[in-house]
């Protein structure tokens, strides 16, 4: 290759200035330099031969006619030197990628508006007839106010191309849908792979997690009232190409879903109270916290429709810091549903009687009996907030009980310290999960809830010392340490059959195998189980090419613990299933 000296002169005659050392990518080294106080990105494109000539000069000419906002925009360009052509490109410089930047986006507004971009950039390319085939976040530039555009076409397969070759295996396996990993099948990669990388990227985004498997974590178990996101997430993962939605279909949902959870989020805030005196340390900032996150907990607590099935999964005491309580209809509501508990579970247990319906129930003919109605109507009208609900069935039950059933029923009915006791410590000062769970599990409709809970103040004037003390899960059932568990109960198991010892290094594990024979019998026994399999033999493939010969009998192999060890190894090992 012309030396790069002499290719920064050519740059430098045309008023470029060079800043620092040039960065090896897949295609080529990059530089940064500056014209005109601007600052672009100068790619000098490493040398092709024969078909891959043709297919790099086929995508010049086919991303040099992109124009939208969410696409970089590329000058091309060649020269000659002593007999060699030097490919170029010059193109806007962009101080990020999405690589580098997931790890600090926390805003979930911002990081929807980022994927609405992303997927306006899809949306655009796929209506030309192009496939990307190698979306990844390290594909995608970012700039200081946010702009994201898309970038490296260098494996795009274009409308109309007959160049595409059918052994291309595209690179970064992390981001591939399972078509993509089949060798020899380039040629029938459609549309579909962007939408599945994208829904990876899209996970990845919320959780810092690259999604892999069937047990990746969800974007609700970090942000939970965001749970509509995971099942568009579900839906564009799909195994069957055929299955996913198309990027309209993606970018439409995702623009629905923003506008309607910002207007949900908006309506739960309004109704929340404020009280006119709080303590001075709840100054606007403070209390605008506090409505925002209360809002969230209300909208996924009442409106996330798999939330009880899954209660035990759930801390019930999360976000205990702000206090929640019903309105005065759900409340009494509430109280009605445990008065008509006791009776109902009264008189069940007065037919389990050997004499059972024989026995004389309340008679209203008879002074005493009928006052003991009368009580029972005097504890309804305590609690009507909600009408006449339920009236019916309490008496109906109340006045089938023996006399002094029914006084016992009274008694407890009409202890103030039993209500509170048994309901309204429940909802009246209580954190969302445990309100929400015990209302629901008395009978009442979820949807029956966004409109009737509310912040209670009493507890909450006390959450800036208690922030961040109550996760969502269970600590038993929370991702990470389940993943950790399995990753280090995978390291056990290669310890003890195979010798390979283990540390952990940052978010790789160094394996050491101390006996080479050893070591080869692993390799043979792993890339046999794989043989059948495309897709498993190429990350099998993926994990020793990472092998290092340290010595005549010492090999190192550093692999990451998310894919390599939790999903690859652990297929080697026979601990998951090889699909």
């Amino acid at each position: 290759m012309v030396k790069l000296k002499v290719i920064k002169e050519k740059f430098t005659d045309n008023d470029y200035e060079f800043v620092g050392e040039g960065i090896q990518s897949g295609e080529g080294i990059v530089f940064k330099a500056i014209k005109e106080q601007k600052d672009f990105a100068i790619k000098i494109i490493n040398n092709h031969s024969g078909s891959r000539t043709d297919r790099y000069e086929q995508e010049i000419k086919n991303v040099e006619k992109l124009d939208h906002p969410n696409v970089i925009k590329a000058q091309y360009g060649n020269f000659e030197f002593n007999g060699e052509t030097v490919h170029y490109s010059i193109m806007p410089f962009y101080q990020n990628d999405l690589r580098k930047i997931i790890p600090e986006l926390l805003d979930y507004k911002e990081i929807i508006k980022l994927l609405i971009n992303l997927g306006e950039a899809l949306k655009y390319i796929h209506s030309l007839g192009i496939i990307h085939r190698d979306l990844k976040p390290e594909n995608i530039l970012v700039g200081e106010n946010g702009e994201l555009v898309l970038t490296d076409f260098g494996i795009a397969h274009f409308k109309d191309s007959t160049l595409t070759s059918p052994e291309a295996m595209l690179s970064n396996r992390n981001y591939q849908a399972s078509e993509q990993k089949i060798k020899g099948n380039a040629k029938n990669v459609t549309q579909s792979a962007d939408v599945y990388a994208f829904g990876l990227i899209i996970n990845e985004c919320f959780t810092k997690n690259n999604p892999q498997g069937e047990d990746y974590p969800l974007i609700s178990d970090v942000y939970p009232f965001l749970f509509e996101v995971d099942n568009l997430v579900e839906k564009m993962l799909n195994n069957i190409p055929e299955n996913r939605l198309s990027i309209n279909g993606v970018l439409s949902e995702l623009k629905r879903i923003d506008t309607d959870l910002e207007e949900e989020l908006e309506s739960i805030r309004d109704g929340l109270s404020i009280p006119d005196e709080l303590p001075d340390y709840f100054d606007k900032a403070l209390i605008d916290e506090v409505l925002t996150k209360a809002s969230q907990d209300i909208y996924f607590a009442t409106l996330y429709t798999d939330l009880y099935p899954k209660r035990s999964q759930y801390n019930h005491n999360y976000h205990w810091e702000i206090g929640y309580q019903t309105s005065s209809y759900l409340k009494d509501w509430s109280i009605r549903l445990e008065i008509l508990d006791i009776c109902k579970r009264k008189y069940e247990y007065e037919m389990q009687y050997e004499d059972g319906p024989s026995l004389e129930s309340l008679n209203l003919q008879n002074k005493d009996d009928l006052s003991l109605l009368d009580r029972l109507d005097s504890v309804l009208e305590k609690y009507n907030a909600c009408g006449s609900r339920l009236s019916g069935q309490i008496k109906k039950y109340f006045s089938g009980l023996l006399n002094y059933h029914a006084k016992e029923v009274l008694d407890k009915i009409e202890d103030e310290h039993y209500v509170s006791q048994y309901v309204l410590e429940h909802i009246c000062n209580a954190p969302i999960l445990h309100l929400t769970f015990f209302l629901l599990q008395q009978g009442i409709e979820q949807n029956e809830l966004i409109d009737n809970i509310d912040i209670n103040w009493d507890r909450t004037v006390e959450y800036p010392a208690h922030l961040n003390e109550s996760p969502l899960l269970n600590r038993e059932d929370d991702y990470v340490q389940k993943s950790e568990i399995k990753i280090k109960q995978i390291c056990e198991i290669l310890r003890d059959r195979w010798g390979a010892s283990y540390d952990y290094i940052g978010e790789n594990i160094r394996f050491v195998f101390e006996n080479k024979e050893k070591y080869d019998e692993f390799k043979v026994l792993a890339l046999k189980l794989a043989k059948p399999h495309y897709v498993f033999e190429g990350d099998v493939l993926d994990i020793f090419h990472k092998e290092k010969v340290i010595s005549t009998n010492e090999v190192i192999l550093d692999l990451n613990k998310s894919f390599d060890v939790e999903i690859t190894l652990a297929k080697i090992l026979g601990l998951k299933r090889i699909r």
